[in-house]
């Protein structure tokens, strides 16, 4: 189930956007539960007394705390929500980068636009809430797969790096890992035969070498250069 709050102090903005978000819900076919308020105030005490929202559509002018800082407050206690803006005015445009990453919806709203951000939304929550399990010490260790860098191999031994800094071992095949993978949402390209990387978490990428966000450079093998090409622009163009 998605729980979503439509913030607006315009009753008619909320009923319209309420209604094409119940739309969306139906059309494809997903459990919502919609709450509507007119204050972030009001959201803020919902967030505390029922719960985390999977995602919030927030006005950016609001009487007493603005949408902006609602939303700052918000991720504070959830990393994890998505949030939307949704306001006629575009000079609030960079500002909102104070709540990075986010997405934007211009009054008035447009029913088709709402569909595109929240099918994105269940993308990207599907994408954060996956997980891998594997045995390492006798002991079964479950990770959030989003928050791996990389897999590396080095004589049946794999390393996952976490972008916390934490590392973990076991034994496999990085093949039958990549093969594994292959199932999940979170997107995994081989760039090397010891080398498995989330393609979320590359920074830059050449011709011969990646760097993934925590500043490791890994280097691509001359067999998998078209195809880590490929596979990035392909990344960038679905994440645009």
């Amino acid at each position: 189930m998605l729980r979503i709050a439509v913030c607006d102090d315009l009753p008619v903005c909320v009923e319209r956007l309420t209604e094409a978000i119940e739309s969306w819900a139906c059309q494809r076919q997903v459990n919502v539960q919609l709450k509507k308020f007119a204050k972030g105030e009001e959201v803020l005490f919902d967030q505390e007394v029922e719960g985390d929202f999977t995602a919030v559509f927030m006005d950016v002018e609001l009487e007493g705390i603005d949408g902006m800082e609602t939303a700052a407050r918000l991720r504070e206690r959830n990393s994890l929500l998505s949030v939307v803006f949704v306001s006629q005015y575009e000079r609030y445009f960079k500002q909102m980068f104070q709540v990075y990453p986010c997405q934007f919806i211009e009054k008035p709203v447009a029913q088709e636009k709402v569909y595109e951000v929240l099918d994105k939304i269940v993308r990207e929550q599907r994408v954060s809430h996956e997980s891998f399990l594997f045995k390492s010490n006798r002991k079964t260790v479950n990770i959030s797969l989003g928050e791996v860098l990389y897999f590396a191999s080095e004589k049946r031994v794999i390393k996952i790096r976490m972008e916390s800094g934490r590392e973990y071992t076991f034994y496999e095949k990085l093949d039958r890992i990549e093969k594994i993978l292959e199932g999940y949402s979170n997107q995994f390209v081989r760039i090397h035969q010891s080398y498995l990387v989330n393609g979320r978490q590359i920074e830059q990428f050449f011709p011969s070498r990646v760097m993934v966000r925590n500043g490791d450079v890994l280097p691509v093998s001359r067999d998998k250069k078209e195809k880590m090409l490929q596979f990035y622009i392909s990344f960038m163009e679905e994440e645009c």
